[in-house]
Order: C-alpha cells, then structure tokens, then sequence
C-alpha cells in the first residue's frame, strides 16, 4: 500500500511543478505588462497636461484679443501689426518656395551628372574588356583551326610505320586542347565581367552635394536681400521683423488713422513686389554676385559666413559680371545676421 502511494505521488510531482513553472512565468509576464501600462499612463498624463496648458494659453491670447478688440484705437493697432507678421510670414513662405524648387532641381542635375559619370565609366570599362576579348576570340579561332588540321593529320597517319608521327601529333593535339580550355577560361571571366558591369545601375545621390547647397542658399539669400529692398519703402520690412519679434499686445502704431495709412501702405508694397516681372532675373543675378563676394568659414559649411554680407547693393550691373553699380547706393542690413523671413529655417544644412 505504501509502495501505490509513493508511486502516486511520484507521479504527480513533476505535473505540480510544471504548473508552479507556469504560475510563476505567468505572473512575470503580468508584471511587465503592467509595468508597461503603467509608463503608458505616465505619457499620456504628461500629454494630458501639456495640452492643458496649451489650451490655457490660448485662451489667454484669446481673451487678450478680444479685449483689443473692444478698443477701437488697439484693434487697429493689432489688425497693422498682424498685417506686419503676414508680410514676414509672406517673405519666408517665398524663401520656402524658392528653397524647395531649386533643391529639386539641383538634386535632379547632380543625379544627371552622376549618371554620366557613371556612365563614361562603365562604357571605358567594357571598351577595355572588348579590348581584352578580341584578341583572345581570334587566339580561340587559331587554335581551333590549328587543332583541326592536327587532327586530319593525325587520321590520315595510319599504319605501324606511322606510329611516332601519330604520337607527335597527339602530343600536339593535347597542347592545342590544353591551349584552347585556357583561352576559353579567360574568355568566359571577362564575359561574365561584361555581363555584370552592363547589370550595374547608377547609385543616384538622395542628398545634394555640398557645392549645390551652397548654390541653393545663395539663391535664397538673394531673395531675402531682394525682398527687403523692396519692403524697406516706408519701413515695412524693418517693422514687419519687430512684429516677429514682439507680441500683438506690445503694438503701437499711433491713431486709428495711422494704422489705416500705415496699411495702406503696406497693401501697396506687397502689390508691388507681386507685380514685379523681374524678379526672378534679379534674383538670379544677384545670386552671382553673392557667390563671387560670399565666404565660408569651413570647407563643410553650405551657408557663407554672415560677415562676407555685410551691405546689400541696390542695383547690379547688367551685362558680363555681376557688380555693384558705379557710385550706387548700398543698404547697410545683413540678412543672416537679423535673420529677415526666418531665414535660416530655410537654408540647407
């Protein structure tokens, strides 16, 4: 009797302790997920309570609004001001445009050129694998020929007084052979090189290139230094980057009728630069004279030293070079130093 039970028991030992074993691995696990949804609550409170915040402060620049707008002289003085952001946000939007036009051209021509290079090298290469063929295939031809006449010599030697001249010719014959399987080897490893070169594709570069950041910059620039001397006329670009600066409640314009001559003024100015046909040219040829005069500090850098822009020209010559006109005007206003429209959000890095 004893014996059964301990047999029994026996048998049951190793099923409880696989059971504890699950047990045991099943409360680790629960362990680690609650863990992990424990940290997923952490985040979701932290964005709970920055979107709390977020709201808040809206409201206030809501509410702040709202009691600028109760006053007839302020909401003047804020609609002007919001019309000066409007023309900053205007000039970064047009450096954006710019930026993000001339990248994809500038990544299509770089991928061009590539393409030919990549192309002039592959071409060279399989000229001088045929260079190497050629005269391999008519070595191959010779010795073909060579052991085909071995051959009919060799039928046509019949007879036992024959017997060392046969065993010349299959002694040439074994040369020829071993000559033409080595020919045939060379041959087939610059075939296979052949065919694996003519299998290769361009590698098309996914970024520009440094030279080509620094062309698309220039260009940016260029119309940065264009856009502000056109919205210098009655100060808007000056007062456009202040109201960047500042909030709406620190505006002051002056009288209601101030406000309304000030936009006036500024609707006149960004008409004329919409309207400006030649915008573009100018652009294009300032940036010419930009890359002549700009320097870096590093050979890495794409963006040049903000020191080498110290002035702008207001007018370029028209032929040849790019230069300052004779006796012309200069605007003593760095752009990448005050950073107008934003600008270095929009260069490439």
């Amino acid at each position: 009797m004893l014996t059964l039970v301990r047999q029994f028991f026996g048998r049951r030992k190793p099923v409880d302790d696989d059971q504890l074993l699950r047990l045991f691995w099943n409360r680790a696990e629960l362990k680690r997920e609650f863990a992990k949804l424990q940290r997923e609550r952490e985040r979701m409170t932290d964005q709970l309570r920055a979107q709390e915040s977020l709201v808040l402060r809206s409201q206030q620049r809501l509410d702040q609004l709202e009691g600028l707008l109760a006053d007839p002289a302020r909401a003047a003085n804020a609609a002007v001001f919001f019309q000066l952001r409007g023309i900053w946000a205007y000039g970064k939007r047009r450096l954006t445009r710019l930026a993000r036009d001339l990248s994809f051209r500038q990544q299509e021509r770089e991928g061009q050129r590539e393409a030919g290079r990549f192309e002039e090298h592959r071409q060279a290469a399989l000229s001088a694998i045929e260079h190497r063929l050629l005269p391999l295939e008519e070595r191959r031809t010779q010795l073909e020929s060579e052991l085909m006449a071995v051959r009919a010599r060799r039928f046509e030697r019949t007879g036992f007084w024959n017997y060392f001249t046969r065993r010349r010719l299959d002694a040439q014959q074994a040369n020829l052979v071993f000559a033409r399987k080595s020919v045939d080897e060379q041959i087939e490893r610059y075939e296979r090189a052949r065919s694996e070169k003519l299998k290769e594709k361009v590698a098309v570069p996914e970024v520009i290139g440094v030279e080509g950041k620094r062309l698309v910059n220039l260009s940016v620039i260029a119309l940065a230094q264009e856009l502000l001397l056109v919205f210098r006329d009655q100060d808007v670009a000056a007062q456009a980057r202040d109201a960047s600066l500042h909030q709406v409640g620190e505006a002051s314009y002056g009288t209601i009728q101030a406000c309304r001559d000030l936009s006036q003024k500024i609707e006149g100015v960004l008409r004329k630069v919409e309207g400006m046909d030649e915008l573009a040219g100018r652009v294009r040829r300032r940036a010419e004279y930009l890359r002549m005069v700009a320097s870096y500090r590093r050979d890495t850098d794409t963006s040049p030293a903000p020191e080498s822009l110290m002035s702008i020209p207001v007018e370029l010559t028209a032929d040849g070079d790019p230069r300052p006109v004779k006796g012309g005007r200069e605007v003593q206003v760095n752009v990448l130093a005050e950073e107008y429209w934003d600008i270095y959000s929009v260069l490439l890095n």
